[in-house]
């Protein structure tokens, strides 16, 4: 995803990127990003719920509507439902790339707030 943002916008095209681990994706190099609380595999929401799909995904566009600057990182105010933990469809492990850099994304976090 990073490489291809990088490419588009090497090409005058304006790109976000939507992610849980935004603190990551700024330190890769990911021109724009849009942080929401959603566990990997659904960002845009529940599966069925078109409704809060379409939210999301507009909220996404609005976000690259007012983000100039390659680099940024704005943060959507949506909240997952359950606890991450009681999601039957989340991984039981977090990625490895996730693991190695958990502590810092959480310091990154705490210093956006």
């Amino acid at each position: 995803m990073g490489q291809a943002a990088r490419v588009l916008e090497e090409k005058g095209f304006t790109t976000i990127v939507l992610t849980p681990t935004p603190e990551f994706h700024y330190m890769v190099g990911i021109p724009r990003s849009v942080g929401i609380g959603y566990p990997y595999g659904r960002l845009l929401g529940d599966a069925g719920d078109s409704e809060g799909q379409r939210n999301v995904l507009m909220a996404t566009l609005e976000a690259l509507g007012k983000t100039d600057t390659p680099g940024s990182v704005e943060y959507l105010s949506f909240v997952w439902p359950e606890e991450p933990k009681d999601a039957k469809w989340h991984p039981p492990e977090i990625s490895p790339i996730v693991k190695v850099r958990l502590e810092e994304i959480r310091q990154a976090r705490k210093e956006q707030k």
